[in-house]
């Protein structure tokens, strides 16, 4: 989704600014996006919410867009994103990404969307005293949140794996071509696991918050087959 992603600093971006974004064309080749637990209860009406492990082995949650490779059901011709659909916040962050830097997180962009401050002056990087913009820090609030949610989203996984809740899935779906096609390698709750737990884990589960994401995750599988409707 990033093509050419630049670190921003004061000195090198003291004019720079962003363009407006004015479709969601961007994202037309990602199947699928991390989304986080504060996502859940909206994204589980539309996308099935499926858990998986990162290069690092760290667990994360995801949404499914499409059911091919480099295909987002989501996104029609024109850039637009599907009326109604929740938009994930791992979307709504482009053209913004945090990169590590010197073993800390460094705010950075796709420079394709690179402009000036007299381009876009209400998407400017930072003032005439080199102070971020509020733009910037509106930018860089909405970026901690999501790397803190993010972190938590894997928290929240990897307790429901060390309560071996967890199974690995596979799901076959029809297009309405009747072509069937199969996913692999994803983990969902097991339902018969989670009833059988005892009640101190249950009740630590319900203190902290966990019950209502694990139902808003179960919900969602349902939308697995309605992803070629």
């Amino acid at each position: 989704m990033y093509k050419s992603i630049e670190l921003i600093n004061s000195v090198e971006h003291k004019n720079g600014a962003v363009k407006d974004l004015v479709d969601y064309s961007f994202s037309k080749e990602l199947s699928n996006c991390l989304v986080t637990v504060s996502e859940f209860f909206e994204a589980c009406k539309d996308y099935p919410i499926l858990f998986a492990k990162d290069a690092k082995n760290e667990w994360f949650a995801s949404v499914m867009l499409g059911l091919k490779e480099k295909e987002n059901l989501c996104v029609d011709e024109a850039g637009n994103w599907k009326s109604g659909k929740y938009i994930p916040a791992f979307i709504r962050r482009y053209p913004f990404v945090f990169v590590s830097d010197k073993d800390k997180l460094a705010l950075a962009y796709d420079s394709t969307y690179k402009t000036t401050k007299d381009e876009n002056p209400t998407k400017a990087f930072f003032d005439d005293k080199g102070n971020n913009s509020e733009f910037l820090n509106a930018t860089l609030r909405f970026l901690t949140n999501f790397q803190a949610d993010a972190l938590s989203t894997s928290k929240f996984v990897a307790e429901l794996e060390k309560l071996e809740l967890l199974e690995q899935k596979s799901a076959s779906v029809k297009t309405p071509s009747n072509q069937t096609i199969t996913i692999n390698g994803f983990f969902v709750v097991n339902e018969d696991k989670l009833k059988n737990l005892n009640e101190k884990k249950k009740g630590d589960l319900c203190k902290r918050g966990a019950i209502p994401l694990i139902t808003a995750h179960l919900i969602s599988l349902s939308n697995i087959k309605k992803l070629s409707l």
